[in-house]
């Protein structure tokens, strides 16, 4: 009798030693497997930031004024005469920087939300540049502190438009001058009037396009 339950208490001893090792061998098995999985599910690093061309920001500045035949007068504030106003809106520096078209590399032309910054048919001011430069002009307020340290310069500032030619979104990339600036075009281009949308393909899209700025001090 004795030996038999001997016998049967190995017997039990063995089988939960085979369980024990099963268990052990699948949990390790599983282990493997979310390991795996975390390892493919882990997206690819995100391509840097492009670099700010101001060259070629300023060339393509350079060429809209040039072209540009509005004129704005001075007006006064405070003890200042001051002129602000803006040129003919352009490319972002990313449709700047962009390589020249090839059969095997065309031009990217919008970002990965689909924001379009080459679109077929570009967004438009109502009224054109002229109305552009004179509700600028009419809304921005020469900054106090920059007025107090003759700061002046313009100001490159990319302004997103949704499809339905609505301002949602006004950024200053690059170097600040400061003193209120920026800050001061960004608020006044927020305000502006719903813009003629961009098109692409025939259907209306979100865009984002450079708007430039300047303010200057009469001497």
């Amino acid at each position: 009798m004795k030996a038999k339950l001997f016998l049967f208490s190995c017997g039990m001893l063995v089988l939960a030693s085979a369980c024990n090792n099963a268990g052990e061998s699948k949990t390790t098995d599983t282990a493997k497997a979310v390991a795996t999985d975390t390892v493919a599910a882990v997206a690819p690093a995100e391509p840097p930031a492009p670099v700010i061309d101001s060259a070629a920001i300023t060339k393509e500045y350079l060429a809209a004024r040039k072209s540009s035949k509005s004129t704005v007068k001075a007006k006064k504030q405070g003890t200042n005469e001051v002129v602000m106003y803006s040129e003919a809106p352009m490319p972002t520096h990313e449709a700047l920087e962009q390589p020249a078209p090839t059969a095997s590399t065309p031009v990217v032309i919008h970002t990965k939300e689909y924001v379009y910054f080459t679109p077929s048919q570009k967004p438009n001011f109502p009224g054109g540049v002229p109305a552009l430069t004179e509700f600028i002009n009419k809304n921005l307020v020469y900054p106090e502190e920059a007025l107090r340290y003759r700061v002046e310069g313009t100001v490159f500032a990319e302004v997103y438009l949704d499809s339905l030619g609505n301002v949602s979104k006004v950024e200053v990339p690059g170097t600040h001058f400061g003193s209120g600036l920026e800050e001061e075009t960004i608020s006044v281009l927020m305000r502006s009037p719903r813009w003629h949308p961009a098109k692409e393909n025939g259907q209306y899209v979100r865009s984002k396009i450079t708007v430039p700025v300047t303010y200057k001090i009469q001497h």
